[in-house]
């Protein structure tokens, strides 16, 4: 109880708290936007599978018919989440160093 009213009061929470809880918030929404992209990449990436049809004894046909690519939708959603994490890891290291700096001269008034 007393965590929550610490998170709806105004100036008990430290930075680096603040900066951790962007962070994670961010990570989510950096999953569902790898899971959007890796969903186009799996709707627009289509490639031909061959496939056997048996007529008779020992007779084969064989169609083609076009299949979504889900390993280029795993492996999108991989690296997009992965770049798209090192990004924001690297914004938030960046703004808890600047408001550390401030918080830290601004204690001094």
């Amino acid at each position: 109880m007393k965590y929550l009213q610490d998170f709806l009061s105004l100036g008990k929470m430290t930075v680096s708290n603040v900066i951790h809880k962007i962070f994670y918030i961010g990570m989510i929404i950096a999953a569902y936007k790898s899971y959007m992209f890796a969903k186009v990449i799996y709707m627009t990436c289509t490639y031909e599978k061959m496939v056997r049809h048996i007529e008779g004894r020992n007779m084969y046909s064989y169609t083609s018919r076009t299949v979504n690519n889900a390993p280029l939708a795993v492996l999108g959603f991989i690296i997009y989440f992965i770049v798209i994490l090192i990004l924001w890891k690297l914004i938030c290291e960046l703004l808890l160093k600047f408001f550390t700096y401030f918080e830290s001269h601004n204690k001094d008034y």
